[in-house]
């Protein structure tokens, strides 16, 4: 297949949209399809084997602008690769804005893809955006599930949502799971990584690694460490990424006087997370939003700490239960108050054996069923059914 791939990414940031896009295009080149992927001209230029780069101009460096700008553009230089070489299939990350240049499947007679990773009025409803910009949002969303001939999502929750509220039809819908990288993502030495981060060699250690935004939820679960400290004096938390919590994390950590157990290691490079994660003895995923159980959620980290055969703790929110019932991956905490957490936390620090049992069936989980590979295969399976139904 010739596939074009459309993503408002900067791949300049190591964050999980970049790396979700560069597991799809790698993974699409490896199975032997010509992959194209338009991205936006923000300067810095990546190279990815078996896949060309089309690096759209845009205009002033203005969050708003910038998106206007790279869809308008797109239009544009769309059509000029359209011209040279006609794509079988057009694949884009939702944006609202899209619709500018996949209007273009009208004329050059492409199969679209959208695919769905989260829901943008709900995630603007918990971030308090004004009704009148959602609004604005969603019809833009209508017009391109109305252009889309395959939708992909990662849960069901979100299927249903979209049939429920856009009127797409359920059949249209291919639901597959986000995945892990096992050539990146895989078991390390405990010590070897806390020597290679100058991490303190003895005592336990909790991970999360994820951007720091309000619904992610570390922030909330900070407040215990001192009771779990008191508990365990040699625990240590360990938190990979950034985001708009991260000044108020690190405030409260210097008030609490608990910078020796509580460690922001900020942004790293993507290659270094494993090596974060593989520090760890357990690793978290904490979710307090309502909101993300109409969404439904497949984080990338859950599978990347699967990848590296850590056990996990998260709550039942957007549908992570059933994979943690289903692959017996870790804890799960029946509750959305972040108290309840200090006791899970504290039994399964308590018990290594567990700790091993859950860490292996994780790693074996993204083995069989949760690479990016076999996820890939399932995508490709679906969009040839598309092309050939021509």
């Amino acid at each position: 297949m010739k596939v074009f791939y459309l993503a408002r990414i900067n791949t300049a940031t190591e964050d999980a949209s970049t790396r979700h896009v560069f597991e799809f295009c790698r993974q699409f080149a490896r199975m032997g399809h010509e992959v194209t992927l338009f991205v936006p001209d923000l300067g810095e230029r990546r190279e990815l084997a078996g896949v060309r780069f089309v690096h759209v101009p845009v205009g002033f460096r203005k969050s708003w602008f910038t998106f206007f700008s790279f869809y308008l553009s797109l239009f544009f230089v769309l059509s000029w690769h359209c011209l040279k070489s006609r794509p079988d299939v057009l694949y884009a990350r939702l944006q609202s804005l899209e619709w500018i240049a996949t209007l273009l499947k009208y004329v050059f007679r492409f199969k679209y893809v959208v695919e769905v990773n989260g829901l943008a009025p709900v995630e603007m409803k918990i971030n308090n955006v004004s009704k009148v910009w959602i609004a604005f949002v969603t019809v833009m969303e209508c017009i391109i599930y109305k252009l889309s001939d395959q939708v992909v999502v990662p849960s069901i929750l979100i299927r249903d949502y979209l049939c429920r509220n856009y009127g797409v039809k359920e059949d249209s819908i291919l639901v597959v799971s986000n995945g892990a990288n096992p050539e990146f993502s895989r078991p390390m030495d405990k010590t070897e990584c806390r020597n290679q981060l100058g991490l303190p060699p003895d005592g336990n250690y909790l991970v999360f690694v994820g951007s720091l935004k309000r619904w992610h939820g570390i922030d909330r679960l900070v407040p215990l460490m001192p009771a779990l400290v008191e508990d365990n004096p040699g625990l240590h938390l360990l938190i990979v990424g950034d985001g708009e919590k991260k000044d108020d994390l690190k405030q409260w950590i210097d008030q609490k006087r608990m910078s020796r157990n509580i460690i922001l290691a900020g942004r790293v490079p993507f290659e270094q997370v494993p090596v974060y994660i593989n520090a760890g003895d357990i690793c978290l995923a904490p979710y307090f939003e309502e909101g993300l159980n109409e969404t439904g959620i497949s984080p990338l980290k859950i599978f990347e700490y699967m990848a590296c055969g850590r056990p996990i703790i998260t709550n039942p929110v957007g549908g992570l239960d059933n994979l943690f019932r289903e692959q017996e991956i870790g804890v799960m905490v029946q509750s959305m108050h972040p108290q309840d957490w200090e006791k899970p936390i504290k039994d399964l620090l308590a018990d290594p054996h567990k700790m091993k049992t859950l860490g292996d069936n994780g790693y074996r989980a993204v083995q069989t069923h949760y690479s990016w590979e076999a996820i890939c295969k399932k995508i490709e399976n679906a969009v040839e059914e598309l092309i050939s139904s021509k």
